[in-house]
């Protein structure tokens, strides 16, 4: 019998139990459907916090925060100076590559007021500077001008979220005048919306970005006059031309900062490829135990494989015994046998890339508004149906192996 003669019987052997054959297949359709869908997800939050990292500012940006002063300076933190305008000048004069600062100022939010319309909103005070660092844009009228800090103008530009609730679908919000706390602020723009392109009405994207579409912003200088009395900043942003320099740059912002503050570290400089990096391990991390638990249950599919064929060799002995007394030779019963271990693992691995494709895209629906919503690639399906044939290949090979080694006078004999 030939090699082709052996993967037809193979088939024929698998029809013929079909009820078998499906169970045995289901635990290879489950570690597949397992392996393909733990791929998709982890792409899908690695990929949603890329977006959320752009949407932050890039990998280009510098940040300055509050840090606790460390044990060694404490004596002194009565001294310590917080984050100011002047910082944002040094910075500029002795920092070269830095192609844009944003100097801002969080006024914890308030109350917001429009007609009868009333809603909460997040207020900070910025410059110009703040659109190029983190990556913003303005969707209908301008941003803050110089113009508007020098003469502390009560000018505002709204987030596309805060628009939506305080006027009438498509109607033009520029040049409207609203009142947060209680003082007049005549709205110059509208904020892009964050997480997708378009304008009010459009996509507002991720739910885990949207409350950003609810951030509106007045001149820096409006806000330390008029709403907090203080020249000091809640934070320093930076982005740099070249971001194969950003840990150098960083370094002498540090440098720079430890100077204008009387040599306290009162503060920190942090990067978004520092928090990418720390998401990438924890990803990394995630996708890896999946990839164990995946494993496991492709594992547990393989032995259900080889406990199958070595039940359906028992069956067959007489079988075997008959194939080889007529001429078969020891490799056409290994075909035969190794056929039907593959075929069912490849079955079970098509299958479970369609159970695959079909449960990602499932959830896919449930989580679209988040920054984790699972990606569909068609490398990890390749490689989650390859892993499924390799196991049907090596689970398959000790039965085929058992069976082709028979003896045809002893298996003529067994009863």
């Amino acid at each position: 019998m030939g090699i082709l003669q052996g993967i037809i019987a193979g088939f024929k052997e698998i029809w013929a139990h079909k009820l078998r054959s499906f169970l045995t297949m289901l635990g290879v359709i489950l570690g597949v459907a397992a392996l393909a869908s733990m791929f998709a997800f982890v792409e899908g939050m690695f990929a949603g916090w890329k977006q959320v990292m752009q949407e932050l500012g890039g990998m280009e940006k510098l940040s300055t925060n509050e840090s606790q002063i460390p044990e060694t300076q404490r004596p002194f933190r009565h001294i310590a100076r917080q984050r100011r305008r002047a910082d944002v000048l040094s910075v500029r004069a002795n920092v070269p590559g830095v192609a844009a600062c944003a100097p801002e100022l969080d006024l914890q939010g308030g109350l917001v007021r429009y007609r009868n319309k009333r809603t909460w909103m997040p207020v900070y005070a910025v410059t110009a500077g703040s659109l190029l660092v983190n990556n913003q844009t303005v969707a209908e009228g301008r941003f803050i001008s110089d113009l508007d800090r020098a003469t502390g103008a009560r000018v505002i530009v709204l987030g596309s979220g805060i628009v939506e609730e305080l006027f009438e679908k498509n109607a033009p919000a520029v040049g409207r005048l609203i009142y947060f706390r209680d003082q007049p602020f005549r709205v110059v723009g509208v904020m892009q919306p964050l997480g997708g392109p378009g304008t009010r009405g459009m996509r507002r994207g991720h739910d885990f970005m949207r409350w950003r579409n609810r951030f509106s912003y007045i001149p820096l200088e409006t806000g330390m006059l008029r709403m907090t009395g203080t020249k000091d900043l809640t934070w320093l942003n930076y982005k740099v031309k070249d971001t194969s320099r950003l840990d150098r740059i960083a370094e002498a912002i540090q440098n720079v900062l430890f100077l204008t503050h009387r040599r306290l570290l009162n503060f920190s400089v942090t990067t978004n490829t520092e928090m990418f990096e720390r998401f990438a391990e924890i990803t990394g991390a995630f996708g890896v135990s999946l990839g164990i638990i995946a494993s496991i249950s492709l594992l547990v599919g393989g032995i259900g494989i080889m406990n199958i064929m070595l039940a359906s060799i028992n069956e067959r002995i007489r079988e075997i015994g008959i194939r080889k007394a007529i001429g078969a030779r020891d490799r056409d019963v290994l075909v035969q046998v190794l056929v039907e271990a593959v075929v069912l693992s490849l079955t079970g691995g098509l299958l479970g890339v369609g159970v695959s494709v079909g449960l990602t895209e499932a959830i896919g629906v449930i989580l679209r508004n988040t920054f984790s919503a699972p990606v569909v690639r068609a490398g990890p399906l390749v490689f989650s149906f390859c892993v499924s044939v390799l196991v049907g290949i090596f689970f398959g090979m000790y039965p085929a192996l058992r069976a082709a080694k028979l003896d045809p006078i002893e298996a003529l004999r067994y009863e």
